[in-house]
């Protein structure tokens, strides 16, 4: 029996409903809790977004995009580790994450195995 995760939430942000939807379900049953957003502007304007403790961002979107989020998240009083994900990663887009402070960067077809690692060591055994 799989023992629960916190009350932890992952945000889960692109502007493509089948990524959302999949990535969302790939968390959720690894037991975490999810919220997705179709925006970066949708998750900034969001008045729970406290409750995010991690956030996936595709990094190709319409209006603000996946390094403004980032840069933005980095700015709050408590920033939150960011992945980035894209399906046209270039070692330029890669190395931009990685000097971001992304805590994480995934080309899509997200590797499913690879992501839930990565959160895992990066939210740890979260209070229960």
């Amino acid at each position: 029996m799989k023992s629960k995760r916190s009350a932890a939430v992952v945000g889960v942000v692109d502007d493509d409903e089948s990524v959302r939807m999949g990535l969302s379900s790939v968390l959720r049953s690894a037991d975490w809790h999810v919220a997705t957003y179709s925006s970066a502007e949708q998750l900034l304007g969001d008045r729970h977004r406290s409750k995010l403790r991690l956030v996936i961002t595709d990094v190709q979107m319409a209006g603000l995009g996946g390094f403004a989020l980032l840069t933005s998240i980095r700015l709050w009083k408590r920033p939150i580790p960011v992945i980035c994900i894209t399906a046209y990663p270039t070692s330029e887009m890669s190395a931009r994450a990685n000097d971001g402070g992304a805590a994480g960067f995934f080309s899509k077809p997200v590797d499913d195995e690879s992501l839930l690692a990565l959160i895992a060591d990066l939210l740890g055994p979260c209070e229960r």
